[in-house]
């Protein structure tokens, strides 16, 4: 049974992984499907440097998309149709943000490219397809979010070809990486009102499959579901790691979604390891790829956009029940429709189960002696059933405590080997429990049908944990009617076929698993990639492994029946008592990173104080940061390092170093200019204003340090965008261009002192060596770490304080 599980796994993995063939343009307009050729050699290719907001390369391709769509324009034009294009959009925008400080206050200058499509019914109302286009500074942004970016045009290319029956929205936003301001910007925009329903394009890997990970919107996931796609993939289990924190990063859905618009979130997942570094480019990914996110949006926008009831999409955010099987089928259902089917299976097992007692009753006993028996023998199987789930769970979690301790990280470069490991502890803690259990029930389960009658209770309380999950909006446990469901029919069919029946034990062993053990195992595969490199980001890794034990901990309780109808426990104990040592002597060995598919990440910032000698440089990561370091590190700036803790499961390491930001590290380069304060009172307030412009920065802050200042600053300007709260911790301005000064403004009360106020601009273009410290440090580390940044400012500068 243990050998056609796994050979049952190889298979469950290697098929839902399988890619789709990417289509030429000829195919594709005879199929009615997404060119993924067209759109890579097209329009991917152009990825081939970081292109972050605050670069000169993220300017470039913002002129790019915009001659791209342009170009789409005039061919719709052709064709009779309306296609409205903002190529360089003039939006200035005030947004509040908490990226460095809480109670910041941004001055944003978009550079998002629009492009709306009419639809043939010339009614109000418009779906809206966005991606952003913007990179972090360390990383080419091929799959975040290049792939998203290319299927957007694509998608828009095709509907220009296939008009659609409503007005599509189809947004390229920037400054995504950094607290998602291009949606926010637009959000602020004239357009945004007509939007219904939006489809949301991300990338968190490097190629492989996408997943539609969050939805807000039934109807919208239905209509998913329903397409002709061939290939879906979907879980709500995104939404539930959101919810608790275990992912930890965002996207433009949760803009959409808290500003009254639902909505579908797709994203590529896997390996996260390459997620926001340089191995993020056109080599880490591939055409298939790009034809698993093409047809799979290109089903979903064809299906809404060209569907009867757009309008009539509320801004409810639904919650709701959405799951694939093996990438080919899709079902989507409301929580009232999975209480019905949990409803139907709570009632109608015991029904059945009842029945069956009355009608196999042989020895003509009462009924009462009968169902009084039978209840008996399932109190009897449920107490070994919890037993071993206690004991499984026990067990389970000591042996990846231990392996946590003594080899840390080993899930991040070898997942699949934790996760057999785990299994074997699942196993061994199953086969323990049930020789402690007391002679005279192990003789009860091994002569009765006992051990099958507490398996299906054992189910049927878990069905009635994920109902009391479903009213609590949890989804996680959607599979547990499945459980119950197919264990009764394999229970069904063990009473009802003859023992000496040829083929009985497959048939049963059969029926019990195949849907089950495809739901687990899904499960199963989906955590381990979208999870095993999410420790380099703050997630505990036994967190990681107990996401990864508890579908494997279900699996193992399967085989509880099979355990007695086997016999052998003590041979079968040590069997699995060698097995799980030989793993546990292979898996502390391993080395928990390398240069392929698991590399170590380790975030860098660098901080300098204008004029001074010395910088400072910032490394984080979960493990393994200081002897990494030592290797990479001259001797001069290795004996400065000091590390410490950082939010429990991080390590964060500082040292000093004379490698300079190129821009800043000379004073005679007037990088930074700021005006003399201009100071104007009246009886009651006084208002200051300076303006400072940057030669190689789009981004700078003013910051009021709370413990500089009297109290907080309530009221002020930026280019004339006047800002009025009850506290401003900080104006940041992010300008489209170069050296365009920037003006500020703050008015306190007149009889408090001037406010004081330190000046910053952050720097993110290191490939021609201006970030001398990111290009050696990235040079001399081993080749399996990377470097990278989330947002913005690899280097950040102080230009030192004002009193305004």
């Amino acid at each position: 049974m243990l050998v056609s599980l796994f050979l049952f796994s190889f298979f469950i993995h290697s098929y839902r992984a399988a890619l789709p063939t990417p289509l030429s343009d000829v195919q594709a307009k005879q199929a009615d499907d997404f060119s993924g050729i067209h759109a890579y050699n097209e329009y991917l290719t152009h990825f081939i440097a970081p292109h972050s907001a605050n670069t000169r390369e993220n300017g470039i391709m913002r002129d790019w998309l915009a001659s791209v769509t342009t170009g789409l324009q005039q061919e719709a034009l052709d064709k009779g149709l309306k296609l409205d294009v903002i190529g360089h959009d003039d939006s200035k925008d005030i947004i509040k943000q908490d990226w460095y400080t809480p109670n910041e206050q941004w001055y944003v200058e978009s550079r998002n490219v629009m492009v709306r499509l009419h639809g043939q019914s010339d009614k109000e109302g418009a779906l809206l397809v966005n991606a952003h286009y913007d990179s972090v500074p360390t990383s080419n942004g091929v799959t975040d979010n290049g792939m998203g970016v290319v299927t957007t045009i694509e998608l828009l290319r095709y509907f220009i070809q296939n008009p659609p029956r409503h007005t599509i929205i189809f947004l390229l936003n920037n400054f995504e990486e950094g607290g998602l301001l291009g949606a926010k910007s637009f959000i602020q925009h004239p357009w945004y009102a007509s939007v219904k329903l939006f489809i949301n394009l991300e990338g968190a890997g490097a190629g492989g499959r996408a997943i539609m990970f969050r939805s807000s919107n039934l109807n919208a996931v239905k209509k998913l579901a329903q397409s002709n796609a061939a290939f879906k993939h979907a879980s709500p289990l995104g939404n539930d790691m959101f919810k608790a924190q275990l992912l930890k990063s965002d996207t433009d859905y949760s803009v959409f979604t808290e500003n009254g618009i639902p909505g579908l979130d797709i994203a590529f997942y896997a390996p996260r390891s390459h997620y926001h570094t340089p191995l993020d480019n056109l080599a880490h990914t591939t055409p298939e790829a790009l034809q698993y996110m093409g047809q799979m949006a290109l089903g979903a926008v064809k299906s809404i956009a060209n569907s009867d009831d757009l309008l009539d999409t509320s801004n409810e955010q639904e919650s709701f029940i959405y799951y694939d099987i093996l990438g080919r089928f899709m079902f989507a259902y409301s929580f009232t429709v999975y209480q019905y089917l949990n409803f139907l299976a709570l009632l109608f097992v015991p029904i059945v189960a009842v029945y069956m007692s009355i009608s196999r009753n042989k020895d003509h006993q009462s009924v009462r002696s009968v169902l009084k028996k039978n209840a008996l023998l399932t109190l009897q199987g449920l107490i070994a059933a919890f037993f071993a789930f206690i004991i499984i769970i026990l067990f389970t979690v000591l042996a990846v405590f231990i392996m946590v301790k003594i080899n840390p990280s080993m899930s991040y470069g070898d997942v699949y080997g934790a996760a057999l490991y785990t299994f074997v502890s699942v196993f061994l803690g199953l086969q323990l429990s049930q020789l402690l259990l007391p002679k005279k029930l192990k003789q009860t389960l091994t002569s009765t049908n006992a051990a099958w009658y507490g398996l299906i209770s054992f189910w049927w309380i878990l069905v009635v944990c994920s109902s009391i999950a479903g009213f609590k909006g949890i989804a996680a446990l959607y599979f547990a009617v499945h459980l119950l469901v197919f264990n009764s029919l394999a229970c069904l069919l063990h009473l009802l076929l003859p023992a000496t029946k040829k083929f009985r034990s497959p048939l049963i062993y059969f029926l019990q698993t195949i849907v089950p053990f495809t739901l687990l195992l899904e499960l199963d595969f989906l955590v381990m990639d979208a999870m095993r490199h999410s420790t380099a980001d703050g997630t505990p890794e036994l967190a990681v492994y107990i996401l990864i034990a508890l579908p494997l901990i279900l699996i193992g309780m399967h085989f509880l029946p099979w355990v007695f109808a086997a016999g052998n426990q003590r041979k079968v104990t040590v069997s699995a008592t060698i097995a799980f040592l030989f793993l546990f002597s292979i898996c502390s060995a391993l080395q928990p990173f390398n240069g392929f598919w698991s590399p170590n990440k380790l975030l860098f910032k660098q901080e300098y104080n204008f004029g001074d000698a010395l910088s400072t440089v910032t490394i984080m990561t979960a493990t393994g940061i200081k002897a990494t370091l030592k290797s990479a590190l001259p001797p001069h700036e290795y004996d400065t390092l000091r590390c410490e803790p950082f939010k429990t499961f991080l390590t964060s390491c500082k040292y000093e170093t004379d490698l300079l930001p190129k821009y800043a590290s000379n004073s005679t380069l007037n990088e930074f200019v700021i005006s003399e304060v201009k100071k104007v009172c009246d009886e009651s307030y006084c208002r200051s204003s300076a303006t400072y412009s940057t030669k190689n920065s789009l981004m700078c802050r003013v910051y009021f340090d709370p413990k500089e200042n009297e109290g907080p600053i309530q009221h002020a300007w930026i280019n004339d965008k006047e800002i009025k709260v009850d506290n401003i911790s900080a104006l940041i301005s992010y300008v489209d261009k170069y050296q365009q000064p920037v003006e500020f403004k703050v008015q306190y009360p007149i009889h408090s002192k001037e406010p004081k106020a330190s000046l910053t601009c952050f720097y993110d273009e290191w490939t021609q060596l201006e970030i001398p410290a990111f290009t050696n440090l990235r040079d001399n580390l081993p080749g399996n770490t990377v470097l990278l940044i989330r947002g913005q400012g690899l280097a950040t500068v102080n230009y030192g304080n004002i009193t305004l």
